[in-house]
């Protein structure tokens, strides 16, 4: 099963990069809005938020792939957000977010833009590093992580709480198994979506 093809050329063109912006900002607002129903609990968030906004942008993602599967897709989708949590400040964050953006572009590279199993890897990777991604600096970087957050006006009996959650093994390694397996799940939707609806009216 591969991806719908549009025309033959490899590299990422203006066009594409206006596309891959703008899918990559809707990515990351459809991520603030998930997060919402669940701001009141660590593991809401962790298993509810972060699955939610893993199955709503799989089809998303999958259109934005069909639009433009050209080699660059990846770095760019990653790296929007990178920027973003650069300019916030978060530092670490936005290293995962790069490193992630070249992890993904290389499992692409050749016929992996246009092949599922590939794209989809890309997309699970994708997900599952924006998720951890986002509370790295509270396993590794646990002291200024602290203060950050008990001068933002969190207790320090909340924040150590969190902090604790991010420490469990066993519950990190679930939250990575329902990132995986929803991103999988909103690609497969993503992919009949666009079959039924836009490959049909010339979209890609």
């Amino acid at each position: 099963m591969s991806i719908s093809k549009t025309n033959h050329r490899k590299t990422i063109g203006f066009k594409d990069v206006v596309t891959v912006v703008l899918f990559s900002v809707l990515t990351f607002i459809v991520s603030l809005v998930t997060a919402i129903p669940f701001s009141g609990s660590v593991y809401g968030m962790l298993f509810g938020g972060y699955a939610l906004m893993a199955l709503i942008c799989g089809p998303i993602y999958q259109i934005m792939i069909n639009k433009a599967p050209r080699i660059g897709t990846q770095i760019l989708f990653f790296s929007v957000k990178a920027l973003y949590m650069l300019i916030c400040g978060q530092l670490l964050t936005a290293a995962v977010f790069f490193v992630g953006g070249l992890i993904c572009e290389a499992i692409c590279l050749g016929d992996g833009y246009r092949n599922m199993v590939k794209s989809t890897a890309a997309y699970a990777l994708h997900t599952t590093l924006y998720g951890f991604g986002s509370f790295f600096p509270a396993i590794f970087l646990t002291e200024s992580y602290s203060a950050r957050m008990t001068a933002a006006g969190a207790s320090p009996e909340s924040v150590a709480a969190t902090i604790g959650v991010y420490h469990q093994p066993l519950t990190m390694l679930g939250v990575a198994v329902v990132l995986i397996a929803f991103s999988i799940i909103g690609v497969l939707i993503g992919t009949k979506m666009f079959r039924k609806h836009f490959a049909p009216a010339g979209i890609a």
